[in-house]
């Protein structure tokens, strides 16, 4: 509508002028536009960075200038032209500096594009509005003249050229959207009920040919799994190994590329001696720390060190009365098998699958390193997609063969199951059956295993699948704290413990401490 009041027309137009002119200034202080295409646009956009952006206040290097470090900026050239990538990397390694320097490097520095618009998603809107502010507050320590919108929450930052939307963690998120760029923040945490709220973000860039950039800890989502292990993802995986123990330096370094620069080496120092006397709070340092594929939040039976504190090199022997605990699986999870001797402490374990899908599938899909397991002989296939549980209880029996067994037992949940698969294998043990719950046998089960492995009462040779159930262990709690192996969640690689629970609770009566000869353990005198 045109002005009637020609002062205010002329005050308006004179407005406009100034707006451009300050335009035209801060687009000379700003770098040269460089094309998208070119190979060298990581480059330009690692050199604005360091001339032009500041660490923020509240950081060691406040104030410095903002330099991506070197692993950052081989990830983003690798992914440039891809749809979708990913840098998993544990937490405190740049990942607001990489994602501040790209969001601003297209709203007002070299890929700066008219009309550009860009997103950030993650776990939670509240997670999403932090990593906005996280890049408000690098581009005010910088200069740069930015919009902040908070409102409508979570927000939105904006330039002359663009946008960087933050976007709510739910659904719909994205669907009638269209973005160059979606920046997923801890795509490792999401739950399975994301699914949705990954297919609108693709869908958000499907108009402008846009890309998907995932920065994340692994942590225990199946979404991230599938995203890593997915041909077409260009993915940069900085992790410690899942046996590794926390104390591990080694370790620390191939989790922590930014390790002794940006995240330091006295606070990796610190959390493992505190978390020395908090057991709980491992799995949050493994999860976030070393970067390995767990819920920071469960709960796990006991430590994986814990165990190979029990490691022998030269294992007690076979002696007297064993008692074994089953777990019978089926197409998806193993078979597994542990007997334990409480005369001397020996425990050995047993775990097997079907061969189909074929052994390194169910690795990818299971994370578990299952082909060093079978080199080891730790693990076996059987023919089939379901487990032939006959001829694996038939090669059990002739494993134990000269051995007593005094006890058997399995689930009771499978009670028929377990002994027609015991008739067919002509298995004549003694069987009983428990509930693995947190009822009364499943909690006391729980508690005897835990006692045999944190007072060292067994021992046993290095067990890669062991260690692996328990890296991957979570413990249920009912409502009057009674423990139980969850499996609601865990696919095969947890079935080897959940027989040896079984094992410990019918063995751990039987112990007589004062006459176990004592053995030497790896690397430690008895």
């Amino acid at each position: 509508m045109p002005y009637k009041d020609e002062t205010a027309s002329r005050l308006a137009a004179r407005e406009r002028q100034r707006r451009r002119r300050a335009r035209l200034k801060e687009e000379k202080a700003l770098a040269p536009v460089v094309s998208l295409d070119r190979a060298d646009a990581v480059g330009a956009l690692a050199e604005w960075a360091a001339a032009n952006l500041k660490v923020p206040p509240g950081h060691p290097l406040a104030g410095k200038p903002m330099a991506v470090p070197p692993f950052a900026l081989d990830f983003l050239r690798a992914g440039w032209n891809a749809h979708e990538s990913a840098l998993c990397v544990a937490r405190k390694n740049a990942k607001s500096a990489i994602c501040a320097v790209l969001a601003l490097g297209h709203l007002c520095g070299p890929l700066r594009a008219e009309g550009w618009r860009g997103a950030i998603a993650s776990v939670s809107k509240e997670k999403a509005a932090e990593l906005r502010g996280q890049v408000a507050a690098i581009a005010e320590a910088s200069g740069i003249q930015v919009r902040v919108r908070r409102s409508p929450y979570p927000g939105a930052i904006e330039s002359p050229f663009g946008a960087l939307e933050t976007l709510s963690a739910d659904r719909t998120a994205g669907h009638a959207s269209g973005f160059d760029l979606v920046i997923v923040d801890e795509t490792g945490l999401l739950p399975e009920r994301g699914r949705e709220l990954l297919a609108g973000l693709r869908s958000s860039v499907s108009a402008r040919g846009g890309r998907i950039m995932h920065i994340s800890v692994r942590g225990d989502s199946p979404l991230f799994a599938e995203i890593l292990s997915n041909p077409a993802t260009v993915a940069h995986v900085y992790a410690a190994p899942d046996e590794c123990a926390i104390d591990d330096r080694d370790a620390w370094a191939a989790a922590n590329p930014a390790l002794g620069t940006i995240k330091q080496v006295s606070y990796m120092e610190a959390e493992c001696a505190r978390i020395a006397g908090v057991p709980s709070d491992e799995p949050s340092f493994r999860a976030f720390d070393l970067n390995q594929g767990l819920s920071p939040t469960r709960e796990m039976i006991f430590s994986p060190d814990d165990l190979r504190k029990c490691f022998a090199d030269d294992p007690p022997p076979r002696s007297g009365p064993a008692y074994l605990g089953f777990d019978f699986g089926e197409s998806v999870s193993g078979t597994s098998a542990a007997a334990i001797w409480p005369a001397t402490g020996r425990l050995e374990t047993w775990l097997a699958f079907g061969d189909i899908p074929a052994l390194a599938d169910r690795a990818r899909r299971d994370s578990a390193p299952y082909i060093e397991m079978e080199r080891r002989g730790e693990l076996r296939t059987y023919p089939g997609r379901s487990m032939r549980v006959q001829a694996f209880l038939s090669d059990v029996q002739a494993d134990l063969s000269g051995v007593r067994v005094a006890a058997a037992a399995a689930d009771s949940y499978k009670d028929s199951e377990s002994l027609d698969f015991l008739d067919r294998a002509a298995v004549r043990w003694p069987i009983k059956f428990r509930r693995v719950g947190a009822g009364k046998d499943g909690a006391a089960d729980v508690r005897a295993f835990q006692r045999l492995v944190l007072q060292k009462q067994i021992a046993m040779a290095e067990n890669l699948s062991l260690v692996t159930a328990i890296a991957k262990s979570t413990i249920r709690r009912d409502g009057n704290g009674n423990p139980a192996l969850d499996k609601a969640t865990a696919r095969g690689r947890i079935d080897v413990l959940s027989a040896a629970i079984i094992a410990g609770g019918l063995a751990e009566p039987h112990f007589d401490r004062a006459h176990r000869p004592r053995w030497r353990y790896l690397g430690m005198a008895g």
